[in-house]
């Protein structure tokens, strides 16, 4: 190789490093390092804040630190390597407003009541906001998903609970017309401005800040972060990684207001989305895998050297019993979800002050007529118990599917299709008939169908719901 060609070679190598290091950069990690140890004593410090980064529709695969192959995600791949993730995590729905109930009340859908477009929460379902606020967080929300918004009863316990005021457009793809998806004005950047002005303002008390992300939602991305190509697909990883830079910001706001070591930090995901594994595209459609696993890591006021893999199924009805147990604020009344701080403890190598609890069943749910007021309800109801996952309907489109999540991890085969002998579902139906029967809490009566206005049918149409 001549002199010449080996300038070249190394320029060309130095530009393809320095893209990499800013295209995936993660930002500096300045908390103190911390042990397993430090997990179980977090309930006696008086100090630790909770951030709660809910990310919509954002698939666990996508991530890598979920085993994806594309960098989409730095900042989060670094939390979750320092922190706890969830190997095996599962949502409660594949449509936000079903999802994102049975997240804040930790109860299953059939439980909240919450499965149509114009359902909403009463004031007598108690929510984490609540409760911390009781415990003396100063409590804010910041959305930009209507199907979170006020009008639903998701406000209940924050003393702030704000859609933030629309910035500068972003140079994004977004307007591309391989992109249909974004349609609501503003992006997560908005969301984060506002956060970052929350933490401002907060620094010197303690807080819970709940910020909902939206843009993988609509696969909107700025130029900078729009590297992975233009599919549909690609569309989508480009605005993980987009997410991924709204995350550091926060986490840099953290640090530059001195609260990095004492904030615990959850990300998690209402649902997931389809790029046609199943025929479906988006999501709010069925329950296969691609539309209910979704991500959860905690990241710590302190960096563990070694981060913990919870491989033990869980659930987003879990995400609550556990940040509320691990700051020390008391237990969900009537929650299915339990506390996932044993698992974290005993996959760390400790002893567990409570036991493991035993496997059970995971349960997801989804009106297929959610969005038609005039249709009888269809719906559908997904059961995963060990390696087995069971699919039956109700009403239109009724029936019944099962997979062997160990030879068929994608479910792609369904076994009752095949040819051949039947197979016994005696006990899926067991398990889908116990969830049906499930005591419905005192507050379920109340829960009402509020009249929707065309200003809030259309900002709602504007995220890509078809509503009658």
């Amino acid at each position: 190789m001549t002199e010449r060609r080996l300038l070249y070679a190394v320029l060309a190598a130095a530009l393809v490093v320095g893209f990499f290091l800013t295209q995936f950069r993660v930002h500096p990690d300045a908390r103190p390092i911390g042990t397993p140890e430090d997990i179980a004593s977090l309930l006696d410090r008086e100090d630790v804040n909770v951030l709660f980064l809910l990310v919509d529709t954002l698939r666990a695969d996508r991530l890598g630190a979920y085993g994806y192959d594309r960098p989409t995600s730095p900042t989060i791949d670094h939390l979750a390597r320092t922190g706890v993730r969830f190997a095996n995590h599962l949502s409660q729905s594949s449509w936000t407003k079903t999802s994102m109930a049975s997240i804040w009340t930790a109860m299953y859908p059939n439980r909240t009541g919450i499965l149509r477009f114009d359902n909403a929460l009463p004031d007598g379902a108690t929510m984490p906001a609540e409760i911390l606020r009781d415990g003396g967080f100063v409590t804010a929300g910041i959305w930009r998903n209507g199907w979170v918004a006020p009008t639903f009863g998701f406000q209940q316990g924050f003393d702030v609970y704000h859609r933030p005021e629309i910035g500068a457009s972003i140079h994004s793809v977004r307007r591309d017309s391989k992109n249909p998806y974004a349609k609501i004005e503003g992006s997560d950047q908005d969301a984060v401005d506002g956060a970052i002005e929350f933490l401002r303002s907060y620094k010197d008390e303690r807080f819970f800040l709940y910020v909902h992300f939206m843009d993988a939602h609509q696969y909107l991305s700025d130029e900078e972060s729009a590297i992975f190509g233009t599919t549909y697909s690609d569309l989508y990883d480009n605005s993980v990684h987009w997410t991924d830079r709204q995350v550091a910001a926060i986490l840099a706001a953290l640090d530059q207001y001195g609260l990095r070591d004492e904030t615990l930090v959850v990300i998690a995901s209402d649902h997931g989305e389809a790029f046609l594994e199943h025929g479906n595209e988006g999501h709010a459609k069925d329950l296969h895998r691609e539309v209910v696993r979704t991500p959860w890591i905690l990241s710590f006021p302190f960096s563990l050297e070694e981060g913990i893999v919870v491989d033990a199924q869980s659930e987003n009805v879990d995400l609550w019993p556990t940040v509320l147990d691990l700051v020390g604020q008391g237990r969900m009344e009537g929650a299915d979800g339990r506390s996932r701080v044993p698992e974290m403890l005993t996959a760390a190598g400790l002893e567990s002050p409570e036991p493991v609890g035993p496997p059970r069943p995971s349960f997801a749910e989804l009106d297929r007529s959610w969005g038609k007021a005039d249709l009888e309800s269809s719906p559908l109801i997904a059961v995963t118990t060990g390696n087995w996952r069971y699919m039956r309907g109700f009403g239109p489109g009724s029936g019944a599917k099962l997979f062997d999540l160990t030879a068929d991890p994608l479910e792609k085969k369904d076994l009752l299709a095949e040819v051949g002998a039947p197979l016994d579902t005696a006990e899926f139906e067991a398990e889908v008939e116990g969830y049906l029967d499930s005591p419905e809490p005192a507050w379920r009566k109340d829960v009402g169908r509020v009249e929707l206005d065309d200003m809030q049918k259309g900002q709602l149409r504007a995220i890509g719901y078809a509503i009658d």
